[in-house]
């Protein structure tokens, strides 16, 4: 703790240098200097199913970065790009998942976004592409 001149204290904020989240007690949640967490998700018990994918509209538009509103234009004109039908086909078979998502962390398991521990089948509404497919 630093006191002020006022004789008021501030606390010095750490971040974790992996995910960059605030570090509390020295330890972080994606298990940076915390040992018991690589240990914990060694077994897939606990891991988490989560079928929750985008649409493949925004799917898209992140990976070709289009704005939502021109591709409904084109749809709306009759206009159906390949690339779309494809992020339909991959997304029907199960072929997009947190192993293709840029915050999904393969090694432990770990979701930026959801915070959480899930297994590398999963899929969320903020799915981000990590490669232009």
């Amino acid at each position: 703790m630093l006191y002020t001149s006022e004789g008021e204290y501030s606390v010095l904020v750490d971040f974790c240098p992996e995910c960059q989240n605030m570090l509390r007690k020295g330890a972080c949640r994606c298990g940076y200097n915390n040992p018991s967490i690589k240990t914990k998700h060694s077994s897939n018990t606990s891991l988490i199913h989560i079928w929750n994918p985008p649409t493949p509209n925004i799917i898209f538009c992140k990976i070709t970065a289009t704005s939502l509103d021109k591709l409904r234009k084109l749809l709306s004109m009759g206009n159906y790009p390949e690339k779309l039908k494809e992020i339909k086909n991959k997304l029907r078979n199960h072929l997009f998942s947190c192993v293709n998502c840029l915050y999904y962390n393969e090694e432990q398991f770990h979701c930026q976004i959801k915070n959480k521990f899930l297994d590398k089948e999963s899929i969320c509404s903020g799915f981000e592409p990590f490669e232009k497919v």
